[in-house]
């Protein structure tokens, strides 16, 4: 069970991934081209780097980051990978079932559930680069 959640964790909940050290080092890197932008006086800055230390998850990060644009994955990014996600991992349970079912009862006919799941997981898989390339890029935007 513990690999199921490491595994659809970041889906059904990427605001309570755990912070890597990369992760605190581009936020960290935000803070300063913050400082660079203009946005944060360095008294503001030093607060919000004490904060990204103590900070344990992506959700955190999101509170650290109130204000500016793109330094974290809009809500409703975030709200869409998490709906997509459990839209996606039910049909697929679903559909598999109903296949079975049928095979049992001798119609058994090629994987025809594949194509909308995979058509349903790319879409997951779109809103999942896109709401982790937030957390991967080191600089903020000038507005």
């Amino acid at each position: 069970m513990n690999t199921l959640t490491a595994t659809l964790g970041p889906l059904l909940s990427p605001d309570e991934v755990e912070l890597t050290a990369d992760d605190k080092q581009a936020a960290h890197n935000k803070i300063d081209s913050a400082i660079r932008l203009g946005g944060l006086s360095p008294q503001q800055a030093t607060d919000r780097h004490d904060l990204v230390g103590a900070a344990r998850t992506r959700g955190e990060l999101r509170r650290i980051f109130d204000g500016f644009a793109d330094a974290v994955p809009t809500y409703g990014l975030t709200l869409a990978l998490r709906v997509a996600s459990a839209v996606w991992l039910v049909a697929c349970v679903v559909q598999f079932i109903v296949w079975s079912t049928l095979a049992v009862f001798g119609h058994f006919d090629w994987p025809w559930w594949l194509w909308s799941d995979l058509g349903l997981g790319a879409v997951v898989a779109i809103l999942w680069w896109t709401n982790e390339s937030y957390h991967r890029k080191s600089n903020l935007r000038e507005i």
